[in-house]
């Protein structure tokens, strides 16, 4: 009678066991499908890369990099300001610096179009123009010395003065000749009819290889990160 107590007190406990990792088994899978779910929500419209002209475009990482990123934005945006300072230093270190991410930006001057955020716009372009790796250290000051989105502050004078502040290595009176005579604003345009054919309403905009992040993945690292990493493993098929 004790041996069959024990038996059946042995294959409850084994009952028990085999519920416990069946659950455990269950929360993992359902976790991990919630999760993929979650990341995929987060990705929306894909983009013939051919329409982002990667070429023309100011750009920094590996031409052989995996992963292409295109960054829309205008130099006047809060929401820009706050994705330079915030998610692209990170994201220079972890994937551009390391070769899988090129990242490409486009101008989208948005809040200001008539005014200033063109200026900026056609300043970059200018400076890109001089010196493409100077082009980086002007995205980093500009946004490091943005004013009000609601004044009229990035001016010709403002953004030379910038340049010379933060020793841009360019030609300081041939960007202001540049920005003054609106050399560059045939390429701004070039970029605004971009925004126009994909159908792009704020900044940041971000894509990864050709795939359209939602507005709060936008801020999300970990979202990021996801869809350069799945981007990444796709590439390799």
């Amino acid at each position: 009678m004790g041996n069959k107590d024990a038996e059946n007190k042995n294959r409850r406990k084994m009952e028990k066991m085999v519920l416990w990792t069946l659950a455990f088994v269950l929360v993992v899978v359902v976790a991990f499908v919630s999760m993929n779910a979650f990341y995929k929500s987060r990705v929306s419209a894909t983009v013939d890369e051919a329409e982002f002209q990667y070429k023309k475009q100011p750009t920094i990482g590996s031409a052989s990099a995996p992963v292409n990123m295109v960054e829309f934005a205008d130099f006047k945006c809060p929401a820009c300001k706050q994705f330079a300072e915030s998610i692209m230093p990170r994201l220079q270190k972890d994937f551009i610096d390391s070769g899988v991410v090129q990242l490409h930006f486009i101008n989208y001057p948005v809040i200001s179009p008539k005014a200033d955020s063109t200026t900026a716009a056609m300043a970059g372009e200018a400076i890109y123009k001089q010196n493409p790796a100077e082009f980086w250290r002007f995205y980093k000051v500009v946004y490091a010395e943005q004013r009000d989105e609601g004044t009229n502050w990035a001016t010709a004078d403002f953004l030379v003065q910038l340049a010379q502040k933060s020793n841009l290595h360019v030609n300081y009176q041939q960007l202001k000749k540049d920005i003054e005579n609106n050399t560059f604003a045939e390429d701004v345009k070039n970029d605004k009819a971009i925004v126009t054919k994909i159908g792009i309403h704020s900044t940041p905009t971000v894509y990864i290889n050709g795939k359209k992040l939602s507005d709060d993945a936008t801020f999300d690292y970990a979202a990021i990160k996801a869809e350069i990493l799945k981007s990444q493993g796709e590439s390799k098929k």
